[in-house]
């Protein structure tokens, strides 16, 4: 059910008359209970609330109807003439040439000529972005149109003069647009987002510079959710204290919107869509929600800090070595579910009662703006690197089955678990262990997950990829898996759970000079045994094939050893 926002509630009768219309001067059919208005709203209509002294010093004086500032941007010419897209097109999104773009060489494990074998860290980072890019391209669309504008991306690159004669099947323009969204996701992009009241937001759009600084907008509900990117180009008097920020907003190519902003109580609210063929929703915010913010054009060109680089990468001339001042880990959640994070302490981090909260010191959260599907992803959750954490998988607020994956990346390191089939009202529960490259996965369901682990290891001079696939846990339990990087062992602990099962096992191994797989299949994982894989003395060369260790009673001491060919 939608939230009634106070605004919501006095401009109900502004609603019904059918003020939001789509596009300025748009004659759009708008649809309310039934019925259907094609009248554009009045600044009397919307401006019926009087002054609450919230708002801030008077405007310069202008006149109803004038526009009051203009960047010249126009949307039918300067916006893409193909709506924000999701996984609803074959499209491609980030590759290896874009993350090395971004952050330089050291996201290579190896380099042949100008082909680049991500680290395994990096893999995964760009697996778990491109997934979020399913639900819109939003951000990339308002940022690289507004940069194409200002001349700082030639469209000519892409086969047109203008941003609106792009085709939006070109493979090339695809990652280009996956390049701008991406941006959101890093520093120093999201550490440079400007918040405020919506006088201060709009204050700031007037000061843009076609040949100076530029921004986005970010719109959101008053939960945080549903992160929408438009972009600013004008503000128009509406009269009474109202004001109109001008936006191309990508759901809607060729028009004009508004975004409209009172003075008078500093409040603002927006009529978005998800997407055009889904009915609209009001946005609507207050000095006190911190719902719109900007993020300037400048931060996103500057080098970008790599988040899952520890430097034992490629490096080459030119290179981007840059890394975030303080370590941070990112956890990234795929799936429908919410997830809340608890460290050691008990403070929080996550969905509590539909509301995100923030207790964790150190921690952040950045919020996706994509603004093409209803089922926003999971905010990209940052820790203290080092900081040992629980995690609970919620399903309370499925109403179908949702497949999963839960995944921690760090400095030089990612681990996770992938494939859980979550029920509606199932909680799964999964321990993060980071300084020991640890991740332990409980749960009372019938799962059979895929644990991953990926490492650059520098002292081994190879970077590794591991999957333990489709671990039996059958009827609920406890899965740990460890990577022991100076033993050069991975080890699977059963000790905790209730049912004999089996796994595949499956490894990539990479270094300068080449890359190579291993696999096994059905390796028995008795309960309460730990399996040790000896992968540290394996190569592609070796006709020995891999070492396996088996201590059936977890008093550290191998019962069982055996020699696994591959099965590939």
């Amino acid at each position: 059910m939608k939230k009634q926002h106070p605004l919501y509630m006095i401009l109900s009768l502004v609603i019904v008359l059918g003020l939001f219309l789509a596009a300025c001067g748009s004659d759009e059919e708008y649809a309310e209970d039934g019925e259907f208005y094609t009248e554009e709203p009045s600044a009397e209509e919307f401006a019926t609330e009087e002054p609450s002294g919230d708002g801030e010093a008077a405007l310069p004086a202008s006149n109803p109807g004038e526009v009051v500032y203009d960047l010249g941007f126009l949307p039918e010419q300067n916006g893409f003439s193909f709506e924000n897209y999701g996984d609803d097109i074959p499209a491609t999104n980030l590759t290896a040439a874009e993350l090395r773009r971004m952050f330089g060489d050291q996201v290579c494990s190896r380099l042949d000529g100008d082909e680049c074998t991500l680290t395994p860290p990096a893999e995964q980072w760009m697996e778990q972005v491109n997934g979020a890019m399913s639900g819109g391209h939003c951000e990339g669309m308002a940022v690289l149109s507004l940069m194409m504008y200002t001349g700082q991306i030639s469209p000519s690159d892409f086969g047109g003069s203008t941003a609106s004669e792009l085709d939006i099947n070109d493979e090339a323009l695809q990652r280009e647009i996956a390049y701008w969204f991406t941006t959101q996701a890093v520093a120093p992009t999201y550490t440079s987002v400007i918040k405020g009241t919506p006088m201060e937001i709009m204050e700031i759009v007037q000061q843009m510079d076609a040949n100076g600084e530029t921004y986005s907008i970010g719109i959101y509900k008053e939960d945080g959710s549903g992160g929408h990117a438009i972009t600013p180009f004008g503000v128009e008097d509406k009269g009474d204290g109202l004001y109109a920020i001008l936006v191309y907003d990508n759901n809607y190519p060729g028009q004009t919107r508004e975004l409209f902003v009172d003075s008078r109580d500093n409040t603002w609210l927006y009529e978005a869509s998800i997407n055009p063929q889904v009915e609209s929703e009001l946005y609507t915010g207050n000095a006190d929600t911190q719902t719109l913010d900007l993020t300037p054009t400048s931060a996103r060109v500057d080098t970008q800090e790599c988040p899952f680089c520890d430097g034992s990468g490629v490096s080459g001339t030119g290179s981007r070595l840059a890394k975030l001042d303080q370590q941070l880990n990112q956890i990234f959640l795929d799936g429908e579910g919410h997830i809340l994070i608890t460290d050691d302490n008990g403070n929080r981090l996550g969905y509590v009662d539909g509301k995100i909260v923030n207790e964790i010191p150190g921690a952040t959260y950045t919020a996706y703006r994509m603004g093409a599907s209803g089922n926003a992803p999971e905010p990209i959750y940052s820790l203290p690197a080092g900081l040992d954490v629980t995690i609970s998988i919620d399903g309370s607020a499925l109403t179908e089955e949702s497949l999963t994956d839960l995944v921690m990346i760090g400095q030089g390191f990612s681990i996770g678990v992938e494939g859980i089939y979550l029920e509606p009202g199932q909680i799964d529960t999964a321990y993060f262990y980071p300084g020991e490259q640890t991740i332990a996965y409980e749960t009372e369901a019938d799962e059979s997950p895929f644990i991953v682990v990926g490492v650059e290891n520098p002292e081994a001079e190879a970077d590794y990829y591991f999957e333990v696939q489709g671990a039996d846990i059958q009827g609920g339990g406890i899965i740990t898996v460890y990577l022991d990087t100076k033993a050069g062992d991975l080890q699977i602990n059963a000790e905790k759970l209730n049912n004999e099962g089996s796994f595949d096992f499956y490894l990539t191994r990479i270094t300068d000079e080449l890359e190579e797989e291993f696999a096994a299949e059905e390796i028995l994982l008795k309960e309460g045994a730990v399996v040790y894989v000896n992968y540290a003395e394996w190569t592609d060369a070796n006709p020995e094939g891999m070492y396996f260790g088996v201590d059936l009673d977890g008093d550290d001491i191998i019962d069982d050893e055996y020699i696994v060919d591959d099965a590939q």
